[in-house]
């Protein structure tokens, strides 16, 4: 069963703009996420990473993966692109695992692939 089929209306704050402009909108939505859509939300954080030569962390925290998730939800509220371009096969193989280790060691409880027929299907994979 889909999880995110009637998501609750997202909510709205007036605030002060951070550059002292005026106001803007705060809006706050809610988004149920499974194991495997909140690592690849992890993974397309950290697949330029590996791609640019730079190592991975050994562990990150709660707050860091909430940063990342907040990132990108501002940022396709803004109507921007997450990638250029997809991954490469490189930073498939060396990232995935890891996020996928990073979801399991902070969330061990999480319910793991719910959707399944949601989940991005990248060009190097089997199809099932």
């Amino acid at each position: 069963m889909p999880i995110n089929t009637s998501p609750p209306p997202a909510t709205y704050e007036a605030i002060p703009d951070p550059d002292g402009r005026g106001a803007v909108l705060q809006v706050t939505y809610a988004h149920n996420l499974d194991g495997e859509s909140l690592a690849m939300r992890l993974y397309y954080a950290h697949a330029k990473v590996s791609e640019n030569g730079e190592k991975l962390p050994t562990e990150i925290s709660v707050d860091t993966l909430m940063g990342h998730l907040g990132e990108q939800g501002a940022s396709c509220a803004e109507g921007w692109h997450e990638y250029e371009s997809e991954p490469t096969q490189q930073a498939w193989d060396e990232v995935w695992p890891w996020a996928q280790d990073q979801v399991r060691r902070l969330f061990p409880d999480l319910t793991w692939n719910v959707e399944s027929d949601r989940r991005i299907a990248l060009p190097w994979e089997p199809k099932a």
